[in-house]
């Protein structure tokens, strides 16, 4: 993550530099993002970047935390009473967190593409994924809650759910968009109705199971 002066950037600096490289990683992706071209809109001289970053993923990390402020924010979870509420409030949690990004056309464009490099980079899902803890604990006591009304499976320990859902969602992105671009609306759409059928599939309760 970044190193100490960057920490220590002035406000107005720090947000001219994450603006550029929210641009520049929407309109070119993570491998065609030219660093220079980030520090020269920012206004950075080309011999700063390692005084603030070690290297290009530290940055994309960096920018990613940045842009994706509203997944890391849930909000509100209301905890369900019955299965078909579990149901609607996933969905709106997801379409919340969705419609979130789609009013920040930048940061979505940027979160799109870096997020096809997240897929395919190892590295780069390990430095962004822990930031995502507290939001990921609320979730998890929220799928907890859907397996005591019999939602979902009670035969599968929930952090394993999520596990198999983040490589199947992992799987699924970088196959149906394997290229290097910003999606759509639709598109992003489209795939969250397509995870939300998947969870249900994958958490369905093996027969004869009982709350």
């Amino acid at each position: 993550m970044p190193r100490p002066r960057y920490e220590n950037l002035e406000a107005d600096k720090k947000q001219r530099l994450l603006d550029a490289a929210t641009r520049e990683f929407g309109r070119h992706g993570y491998e065609l993002a030219s660093i220079n071209r980030i520090l020269d809109e920012a206004g950075f001289s080309k011999g700063s970047f390692y005084y603030y970053f070690d290297d290009k993923l530290d940055l994309a990390a960096t920018t990613m935390l940045h842009a994706g402020g509203p997944l890391m924010r849930l909000g509100d979870i209301h905890m369900p009473a019955t299965i078909a509420e579990f149901w609607v409030e996933l969905r709106r949690i997801s379409y919340e967190r969705l419609k979130n990004l789609e009013t920040r056309r930048v940061e979505f464009d940027c979160l799109s593409r870096l997020g096809a490099a997240m897929a395919k980079n190892p590295e780069l899902m390990a430095r962004v994924m822990p930031v995502f803890g507290p939001a990921r604990v609320k979730m998890i006591e929220f799928l907890q809650r859907g397996q005591q009304l019999g939602a979902l499976r009670s035969d599968l320990p929930v952090p394993t759910y999520v596990a198999m859902l983040e490589a199947a969602k992992t799987s699924a992105f970088s196959t149906m968009f394997p290229e290097d671009r910003t999606l759509s609306d639709a598109e992003l759409e489209s795939f969250t109705d397509f995870m939300l059928d998947l969870a249900q599939r994958i958490g369905a309760p093996v027969k004869g199971e009982q709350p």
